[in-house]
């Protein structure tokens, strides 16, 4: 009776395991692409070779489970992170395997299949040799020789140009995403925290690594502001009807404040568009009318650190901070900054804001 319920363990050990063991891949894959819509591009490699390696055919409705099917295309995701972390040769294997995106499009694949060969033909290749760069002739002499200095990380100008073209080039994506209202998208907001770290990256580059990782960075940011989609808002309620007191206080209430409420629907019509700089210069001009009201600081101090993450200016970030400051101030704010007005990175910038 032992040796047959040992016997009955075993087996159930055995199926237990192989049940865990084939629906690993599928949460491979669904971790990987959450990585994938972080930018933890190491991650996501490593989640979705986790993924292949369980089930290596894609498909639109792939089955995992029971009824369960998935849009599975882990070769598009693994050479997206592969391009992101310059592995462009890895990318090219994978662009060629896959058909296409999944659920989440971060662009077309022949558009991606380009960019991996021109970034790999870039990195291959050789530049031409410059007097600069002979080897010095070396006189002996008998005199005693001070001891070799180790050169330091050098940086390769033309290296620095094309992480600065790529940057750029990367601020006019953001920007376009701005044209179609796509600020409040979370690809948005992605697009905007990698383009602030790659830009701050390249200020304090001090090797051609650093330089290499804001030109990823930049493709990445990109990627993320192409695949942010705009919204449009639709009002459709039918106000309530006015009495003659409330027509009245209102007509009276509209003197006295057109001015004052035409400059501020104006700010934030800036502020929602991405256009930071008017918006800064709109709520600036309103601290004089309403020098305590908590909100004109709290969108104040959002729209400076916006600019703060496109120009890496300490100037834009401290005079943010002044501005946060000031709004906890004149305002109450049980939970913070709301949600549907700021960023998450502006929140935690408010958040993190003492004094």
């Amino acid at each position: 009776m032992r040796g047959v319920r040992f016997i009955i363990a075993a087996v159930i050990c055995t199926a237990l395991a192989g049940s865990v063991a084939f629906a690993s891949w599928y949460d491979d894959y669904d971790a990987g692409v959450n990585a994938i819509r972080k930018g933890q591009w190491q991650l996501a490699v490593q989640k979705m070779t986790a993924a292949i390696g369980g089930n290596p055919r894609e498909g639109d409705k792939t089955r995992t489970y029971g009824a369960i099917f998935i849009n599975y295309h882990p070769y598009y995701y693994r050479a997206v992170a592969n391009m992101n972390l310059g592995k462009y040769e890895q990318a090219i294997s994978d662009f060629e395997k896959t058909s296409g995106p999944g659920e989440e499009n971060l662009g077309s694949l022949e558009t991606l299949m380009q960019r991996a060969k021109a970034k790999l033909a870039e990195a291959t290749e050789k530049p031409p040799v410059t007097e600069t760069q002979k080897p010095p002739v070396v006189i002996a002499t008998t005199t005693t020789q001070p001891p070799p200095v180790i050169p330091g990380p050098t940086i390769d100008n033309a290296l620095r140009n094309r992480a600065r073209t790529a940057l750029e080039q990367a601020k006019t994506h953001i920007q376009a995403a701005q044209q179609r209202k796509a600020t409040a998208s979370p690809q948005y907001q992605s697009a905007l925290n990698a383009y602030t770290e790659a830009n701050t990256r390249l200020a304090t580059a001090k090797s051609n690594d650093d330089l290499n990782a804001v030109i990823a960075a930049s493709d990445n940011v990109t990627l993320l502001a192409d695949s942010a989609a705009g919204s449009t808002i639709a009002t459709t309620t039918t106000p309530p009807p006015i009495t003659t007191t409330q027509s009245r206080t209102g007509s009276a209430t509209q003197a006295a404040l057109a001015d004052t409420s035409r400059r501020l629907r104006r700010a934030l019509e800036s502020y929602f568009n991405g256009d930071f700089d008017d918006a800064a210069r709109g709520f600036q001009s309103l601290t004089n009318d309403m020098p305590k009201n908590g909100w004109i600081w709290a969108f104040l101090g959002a729209s400076q650190y916006s600019q703060y993450a496109f120009e890496a200016d300490e100037t834009y970030k401290n005079s943010a901070l002044d501005s946060f400051r000031k709004a906890k101030t004149y305002g109450k704010w049980k939970d913070g900054l709301p949600e549907k007005y700021f960023s998450k990175k502006i929140r935690k910038a408010f958040r993190e804001t003492t004094g």
